[in-house]
């Protein structure tokens, strides 16, 4: 999960919600605690690309305060979608990003200017990917990481970058709130975040030696195997940790 995390800029919580699902976490638990573990691994990964000058600044200081408010909205609403809708939406959103991201995109490398209108069109944006990240249990990487390259014209590495600065501060908004319905198994997602600590690292390393264009296709054909692994059926099992009581 870490690795993910660094190479694509997402946080690592498409796989995640896949895996803790597998292990018999509600769909609703399982976006919840993907969030908490998501903190730790995004923090790690972040340093690399900062490091590269792969992080615009300017652009998540747009993109964070309507982000966080995006995932307190986000969380009180995933409440109320029901296990079987809130799989299929996950599915169909990681299909529509991925069909995007598999034909790539050749961009200017590092952070673009932003004019005044481009950050009107972010905090948009960055509320937009609050309510998704909440609601779908990702750190939002999944859509900025797109988005900024194909809206914005970012380069694959700055837009993994930045995505990550505004992941941080989004996830953690979104796992106190739905921590509150008893949903974020906190102590699972420490473990996770605290294991995706290197892996995140080594990931956003070799996320930077690696070309654009290649970086998204990597990412397309990632998020259309989460996509599919999802699509499985899968045998009922007994409450796990972190799944409140229904």
């Amino acid at each position: 999960m870490g690795v993910i995390a660094g190479l694509f800029g997402i946080g690592g919580g498409a796989l995640l919600v896949v895996g803790l699902v597998a292990l018999g976490y509600s769909q609703h638990a399982s976006h919840a605690t993907s969030l908490a573990a998501i903190i730790l691994t995004a923090a790690a990964a972040l340093g690399p690309f900062a490091l590269a000058g792969e992080v615009s600044l300017v652009g998540a200081a747009v993109l964070t305060p309507s982000a966080m408010l995006g995932a307190f909205v986000g969380a009180g609403l995933m409440r109320r979608i029901p296990e079987r809708e809130l799989r299929i939406a996950f599915v169909a959103m990681l299909l529509l990003i991925a069909a995007r991201m598999l034909v790539g995109v050749e961009t200017a490398e590092g952070p673009v200017p932003l004019d005044p209108l481009a950050m009107v069109g972010l905090g948009a944006l960055g509320l937009a990917t609050g309510v998704l990240s909440s609601i779908m249990g990702i750190g939002g990487g999944l859509i900025l990481v797109p988005a900024l390259v194909l809206l914005f014209g970012f380069g694959q590495h700055a837009a993994e970058g930045t995505s990550l600065a505004v992941i941080i501060p989004t996830a953690l908004v979104g796992a106190v709130r739905h921590s509150r319905s008893g949903y974020t198994a906190w102590a699972t997602g420490a473990i996770l975040g605290f294991a995706g600590v290197l892996g995140g690292i080594g990931g956003a390393n070799l996320a930077l030696v690696l070309d654009g264009v290649v970086l998204q296709r990597l990412f397309a054909v990632f998020l259309a195997l989460m996509a599919l692994r999802s699509l499985k059926r899968r045998p009922k099992r007994p409450p796990a940790p972190g799944t409140p009581a229904q």
